[in-house]
């Protein structure tokens, strides 16, 4: 046909051919431009059906608009030949793009091969591709159209890299009779979603499966399901899983195994619902990856540091989302728990629940949801006589009914939420205009019977914005609920107010809460930078940055964040303003009075669980009260029976309180609530841990690990009992990841984790080698975190062991000077180490003058107070004073090892055997982090304890524990006194 004339294109060349049609280059002779000109072959359009069928493709495509998809210019015939004229695109398809460079693959022993593997494309790079694709992919099927044959040969990549999506020739407009036969195995079989491999009716999420496949493809660089022959590739595709992308891809992140996981679920009901929530998740994937590029990246959960106290971050109950389904639940308790089940509800309890934008049903500039956040803050200052559940409670709520993705809710989803909130009333509204002035209706209904109560109509004047517009809506909703007189004062006040005048910061606020609840801190923590661009006087915008960095350990950053909110906390409401109050004295250390702050928000606020969950939270970590943690606890499950944090948090106060058997239970609990998240399995591997259950802590770590890969505290932590089970090679595997991790501060854990391996074996010169080595390489990257100060501490600890008290002192006040200058904010620990090694070096005047100034700060700031009992503690041992000295230590409630080994060598040689028994058997059984980071004591604990079973009279105990001394320091330095001890001590009672 080159040269020919068809209508008014001529015919230049070739282009391709596929199995609907060829497709040809022309030039469009009356608007002089090159088309495509797509062919019919002749023998299909003797096909009646076939011919229907093209016809159709041609009406879907031309029906689309959009710049990721080709355009449809004409439809055609020429001599019994049907043809459509489409742009032209220069460019090259996604298919051969991955060619380059592909190689045949390789299976290993069992597994079905695939046709062809590539290297994987850049991360960046498939974003920017899958975004346009989802782009394109939405536009369609806002208009009824399945594209039906999604795959990299119908991707086209044009000269500027923008993104076209070729061939709706399987469209199908929806609601159309099925096409027959021929249609209903069309299409690459790898791409086919298990609907269709079935011969089943496809819709658009049948698209957003086949666009799984690519995203898989283009990420790990093959397809996910594998077979030598068609029937083996249907088979996998409808009845097997593909292999993790980080398998083949180590750069593939967590989130992005979750979203293709999700297009590329089985079952329909489960996939994304539309590809415009596809596309959401790449646009927060690729600001992940932003904030990564510019140094921003906040960890989600880091491995923790030494001696580094984290404050409980208030408000932050959705944890990390992470969508991955299943559900393990084990013995002791067999959970019996309804996840439909409801509150019964409370008097006078109202649900702001959603407004439909009747405008924009998408809501994207989020005028509905704007609305709804305000009208719950403007009713919300007047407890005594209405309860406004917080928007928190009702995501969480949404996201165990496994809707927590919807960013609009209709009315059935808004009831069933309400009633599980048990609350009496709910309000439900639309938005009927914006321009030129805001139009609203809103109605008051009863959750239990369904009844309306009352509706309101507010109509702005034209310009008021939105905050003057609720301030006309709010009393109407009072009055209609018949609230008291003084409700309606205490309600009176206008709701710009007690949040922001700019519409553009209270957009910006909402999505970075959003983000917040959901784990998602990257991306919270630069909406609300945002949200202050817009207005530096955002008091709750200072306040949730404030939260973010004390997540993360920035005391310096946090603090002047509280200082900013609380310089504009006349903008705030009354329940806020108590929060920042009460986070503001616990920030200090002021304890007592934090709680007292909170506990005026639980009795002026009784559903407020955050509240309780706070109280908790000080308990707990800063008070070492599990028993009255236990029962705040217990009061925010009885406001919420689905609260995960709060069953979370209860596993590690039972677990405190010496109950373990409980503290599995609600462990268990928090697992039956989110069995697709990280932290419950991470949280169980602790209790495990905790406990002297090694091999199940483990087996708990690497279940977090499978669900999310970058979270990397349990990765820690595995490798930390690898050391205690005396693994050294899978330990040093574990750590040495660390160390080469592109994360500076993971590196330079790392590095000190590697150092401590030798000194754990009493390799004490090999320890100091390692320890001055790694230091070297942070200083060499320019890292100015604290890990140089631990590393000094512990090269104190051995130097200290091999009695050169001048070169620990030394090392630990350089410790501590690193310490200062990392976070000047930050409590500085290990100054009662160093008041004990002074004093042992008989420097008593500097001694004094550091406990007297851990006395002065402990006065002030209740979360250094065992800092400053056990430097009285360590200047009455220097002294001989041992009762003193006991008196002292036994204040001490933290679980610290180093505590807990001078509170034993003290009861021991006063002759409190069974004291220092109960205390170093309490110490050995529980394998944590502080353990961990004192090597030398650690292993000098089985020496401490066997001394104490040998004067007890339990001599096969003290063998047990002589032997286990002896067996981890065999290779130890010549010459250490404790061994030599040990053996004699061994062998005398081997004799008896």
């Amino acid at each position: 046909m080159i040269g020919q004339t068809v209508s008014h294109y001529r015919i230049l060349q070739k282009l391709g051919a596929g199995g609907m049609g060829e497709v040809f280059l022309a030039e469009d002779t009356k608007l002089k431009r090159q088309v495509a000109l797509k062919f019919l072959p002749r023998h299909l359009t003797a096909n009646q059906e076939a011919k229907e069928r093209f016809e159709r493709e041609a009406q879907a495509a031309a029906a689309l608009n959009h710049p990721n998809i080709v355009t449809i210019h004409e439809i055609g015939e020429h001599e019994g030949q049907i043809y459509i004229a489409m742009e032209y695109i220069e460019g090259q398809t996604l298919k051969e793009i991955v060619d380059v460079g592909a190689r045949r693959a390789v299976p290993s022993s069992g597994d079905l091969p695939l046709p062809i593997t590539h290297h994987p494309l850049p991360i960046t790079q498939v974003i920017a591709i899958a975004s346009q694709i989802a782009s394109g992919l939405a536009a369609a099927h806002a208009k009824d159209i399945v594209h039906r044959d999604i795959k990299l040969q119908n991707i086209l990549i044009d000269k500027d890299d923008r993104v076209k999506i070729l061939d709706f020739g399987l469209a199908k407009l929806k609601g159309v009779s099925s096409l027959t036969k021929e249609s209903s195995t069309l299409g690459t079989v790898h791409y086919m979603s298990p609907e269709q491999a079935k011969g089943e009716e496809v819709d658009l999420r049948s698209d957003l499966f086949s666009f799984g496949v690519v995203l898989y493809e283009l990420l790990a660089g093959r397809l996910p399901f594998a077979g030598e022959y068609q029937a083996a590739v249907i088979y996998a595709i409808i009845n097997e899983d593909p292999q993790p992308m980080a398998r083949y891809n180590s750069h593939v992140s967590a989130e992005l195994e979750r979203i293709v996981g999700k297009a590329l679920a089985k079952d329909r009901e489960e996939r994304y619902q539309h590809a415009d929530e596809l596309l959401a998740d790449l646009r927060r994937e690729k600001k992940k990856l932003e904030y990564v590029k510019a140094g921003l990246v906040i960890p989600e959960k880091a491995a923790p540091k030494s001696k580094h106290k984290m404050l409980p971050l208030a408000l932050a109950a959705a944890a990390i989302a992470v969508l991955v389904l299943f559900i393990l639940i084990f013995s002791p308790f067999k959970i019996r728990f309804d996840p439909q089940q409801t509150v019964q509800a409370g008097e006078n309890s109202l649900a702001i629940m959603y407004f439909e934008n009747m405008q924009d049903p998408a809501d994207k500039n989020r005028i509905a949801q704007m609305i709804t956040a305000l009208l719950t803050t403007g009713l919300s200052d007047s407890p005594r006589y209405i309860q406004v559940v917080s928007s928190q409670r009702l995501f969480d709520i949404l996201n165990l009914l496994g809707k927590g993705d919807l960013h609009v809710i209709d009315k059935t989803v808004a009831s069933e939420i309400a009633r599980k909130a048990g609350v009496q009333w709910m309000v439900t509204g639309k938005v009927l205009s914006t321009e030129p002035n805001i139009v609203l209706i809103s109605e008051i209904s009863n959750v239990a019977t369904g009844k309306i109560l009352a509706t309101q109509r507010v109509n702005g004047a034209p310009g008021e914005d939105l905050f003057a517009v609720i301030d006309k809506l709010s009393p109407q909703v009072v009055k209609a609920l018949a609230l008291p007189e003084q409700a309606q004062k205490e309600l009176g006040r206008p709701v710009a107010e007690a949040t922001t005048h700019s519409e553009d910061a209270y957009r910006s606020f909402l999505e970075g809460l959003e983000n917040f609840y959901k784990g998602y801190t990257f991306e919270a923590e630069s909406h609300f930078q945002k949200t202050l661009d817009y207005d530096p006087a955002f008091a709750m915008a200072y306040y949730l940055l404030a939260l973010i960095n004390l997540h993360n350990g920035k005391y310096r950053e946090a603090k002047t964040y509280i200082a900013q909110a609380t310089k504009y906390s006349a903008n705030i409401t009354q329940k806020e303003k108590l929060y920042l109050e009460g986070l503001t004295d616990i920030t200090a250390g002021q304890y007592e009075r934090g709680i007292k702050t909170i506990r005026e928000i639980t009795n002026k606020f009784q559903d407020e669980k955050e509240a309780f969950l706070w109280l908790a939270s000080v308990y707990i970590q800063n008070l070492y009260n599990p028993k009255e943690a236990i029962s705040c606890l217990n009061k925010a499950i009885a406001i919420d029976p689905l609260y995960k944090s709060a069953y979370n948090l209860l596993a590690y106060a039972y677990n405190d309180s010496g109950d373990f058997e409980k503290s599995l239970w609600a462990i268990n609990k928090y697992i039956f609530l989110a069995p697709g998240e990280a932290n419950p399995y991470d949280s169980r591997g602790d209790l495990y841990a905790y406990n002297g259950r090694l091999n199940e802590a483990i087996e708990s770590y690497k279940k977090a690990l499978g669900i999310k890969p970058e979270f990397l505290v349990s990765l820690y932590k595995i490798g930390i009992l690898h050391l205690f089970k005396k693994e050294y090679a899978e330990a040093e595997s574990v750590f040495k990841a660390f160390a080469t991790s592109k994360d500076l501060s993971s590196r330079a854990q790392g590095r000190s984790a590697l150092a401590l391996i030798p000194v754990y074996q009493g390799k004490f010169n090999q320890g100091l080698t390692a320890l001055s080595d790694c230091m070297a390489a942070t200083r060499a990257e320019r890292y100015a975190g604290p890990e140089i100060g631990h590393d000094h501490i512990r090269k104190a600890a051995i130097h200290e062991e091999r009695s050169e008290l001048g070169l620990a002192i030394e090392e630990t006040k350089a410790g501590l000077g690193v310490f200062k200058n990392a976070d000047l904010d930050a409590p500085l620990w290990y100054r009662d180490h160093y008041a004990y090694l002074l004093s042992r070096n008989g420097k008593w005047a500097e001694a004094e003058a550091v406990v007297r100034e851990l006395k002065t700060e402990s006065e002030i700031n209740w979360e250094i107070r065992f800092m400053y009992w056990r430097a009285e503690g360590a200047l009455a041992l220097a002294r001989n004073d041992l009762k003193g000295a006991q008196t002292y230590f036994e204040k001490d409630k933290t679980n610290d090892f180093w505590g807990a080994y001078l509170l034993a060598r003290t009861d021991l040689q006063l002759g409190a055997l069974d004291k220092a028994v109960a205390v170093m058997e309490k110490a050995l059984t529980r394998y944590y982090f502080e353990r961990f980071y004192e090597p030398i004591l650690a292993v000098k604990a089985y020496y401490l304890l066997g001394m104490a079973y040998e004067k007890s009279g339990w001599n096969a105990k003290a063998i047990q524990k002589y032997e286990q001394f002896l067996d981890i320091w065999k290779d130890a330095d010549a010459g250490l006194p404790e061994v030599t001890d040990a053996r004699q001590r061994l062998a005398k009672l081997k004799k008896l």
